[in-house]
């Protein structure tokens, strides 16, 4: 083995058939190396060669590492095993690498982490963990990790996690928890720690998509004003409590996409002045009003689209003087006489509306699929659906309505149909409206 790594340079080798394991060399140098081993990691197999700073095990069958695999590597600063069967490390498997500083163990069948696996690693800075099957972590686990900047636990199988668990990670910054199973996060997870505090205050970016969530804690977010990014997209939320971003003041980026908000208002978003992007798109919004975006002075980019949204008044944005980026496709649009204000506001901001494909109308019937933008007032208002009252025609058997008019000498009844009032009142609505745009 020693041989072949000294050689690398020079040309491919194998390691004896009859070992334990079967050795690729394909990168010529004797500090960047990458190994296709068979089935096992053995102690030691390397500590012949302290040179050594990179080692990656991709995508083999290896289904064990030995305690010790790595021992007689000082200068190791990377050590990747990711795309293998293994299922579990041992504590000890890291001993003594005081150097190392990124430590991918991505893609693999790891089911749980043992307290004291991480404790000599003083100087990782990265520890990617995702796409295994990490169901536990004991307590303790990260403790010794006090340069860790990057924690990436994203798709994994956990299903709660403790407060104390990240207590001692004074350096992060960069933390991923989306695709697990969480249902809630545990009261005061990131304030009410003893040292976290120091991590709160560093903490910029707060991954917890695609896991079960259902309510988020009043207090989650007390300690962690420098976050700028948040996700909670792919969760059940269906509310936000008051005041729950508010102590997020440099918040630029939050994702609330693909949950079960069937409303909003203006309390979700309290002390958000700083917030350019918001995505809502993929929720049950049926309705909004302008008062909803009032808090949010700063917003540049609204994503609104896969809601059940069918009419918008024409203010609804007016709160909003920096809104450039809007995105409003894929709602059930109802391109009637209740649209016509919204309606007029697309026409004068077509440059803000970045939808593709363009909103198009779900209903009535004979406007289906057609841009809203490509329409006319009188399509609109001229036009019926199922649920827009007056009808202009009815498929209901004629009925008399009585109008009823009072004088001094005698009592005058005139007949009126119903398709007569709808047709009238229609009319008198798009002549009013045309009115109030016409006055200076």
């Amino acid at each position: 083995l020693s041989n072949a790594l000294r050689t690398c340079s020079k040309h491919l080798g194998y390691v004896d058939k009859s070992s334990a394991l079967r050795m690729f060399l394909h990168i010529c140098t004797t500090y960047i190396l990458t190994f296709a081993f068979r089935n096992i990691i053995l102690n030691g197999v390397l500590s012949k060669n302290p040179q050594i700073k990179k080692i990656e095990f991709l995508s083999t069958s290896t289904h064990s590492v030995e305690a010790g695999a790595f021992e007689g590597l000082p200068d190791i600063t990377t050590i990747e095993i990711s795309g293998t069967n293994v299922t579990s490390l041992p504590v000890g498997v890291f001993k003594d690498l005081h150097n190392l500083q990124k430590l991918v163990l991505k893609s693999n069948k790891i089911h749980n982490l043992e307290n004291g696996l991480f404790d000599d690693l003083k100087k990782l800075q990265e520890l990617h963990l995702h796409m295994n099957e990490i169901s536990s972590i004991e307590e303790g686990t990260f403790d010794n990790l006090e340069k860790l900047s990057l924690l990436h636990l994203g798709k994994n199988n956990l299903i709660s996690v403790s407060t104390s668990l990240f207590s001692k990670l004074k350096g992060l910054t960069i933390f991923r928890l989306y695709g697990n199973q969480l249902t809630a996060l545990p009261d005061g997870i990131f304030d009410h720690l003893p040292d976290l505090a120091e991590i709160a205050f560093k903490l910029t970016k707060l991954s917890l998509d695609h896991n079960l969530l259902t309510e988020l804690q009043r207090d989650l977010f007390v300690e962690t004003p420098k976050i700028t990014q948040l996700s909670l997209s792919h969760n059940n939320l269906t509310h936000i409590p008051t005041g729950v971003f508010g102590p997020l003041k440099k918040l630029r980026k939050l994702d609330l996409s693909s949950n079960q908000f069937s409303s909003i208002s203006a309390e979700f978003f309290d002390g958000l002045e700083k917030l350019t992007d918001l995505n809502l798109q993929d929720n049950n919004i049926e309705s909004i009003k302008q008062e909803d975006f009032e808090k949010l002075q700063s917003l540049s980019s609204l994503k609104l689209g896969k809601n059940k949204l069918q009419s918008l008044p024409g203010d609804v944005f007016d709160a909003l003087p920096k809104l450039s980026k809007l995105y409003l496709n894929k709602n059930p649009w109802q391109c009637d006489c209740n649209l016509l204000s919204f309606f007029e506001w697309m026409k004068s901001n077509e440059e803000k509306i970045k939808s593709k494909p363009p909103e198009v109308c779900e209903s009535p019937k004979n406007l289906q699929n057609q841009s809203i933008t490509s329409l006319t007032e009188e399509q609109l208002c001229l036009t019926t659906s199922p649920t827009s009252t007056p009808l202009l025609t009815s498929t209901l058997p004629m009925t008399q309505l009585h109008t009823t008019t009072v004088s001094t000498t005698a009592t005058t009844t005139t007949p009126t149909t119903t398709t007569q009032l709808a047709t009238a009142q229609t009319i008198t609505q798009v002549i009013t409206t045309r009115l109030i745009k016409e006055l200076p």
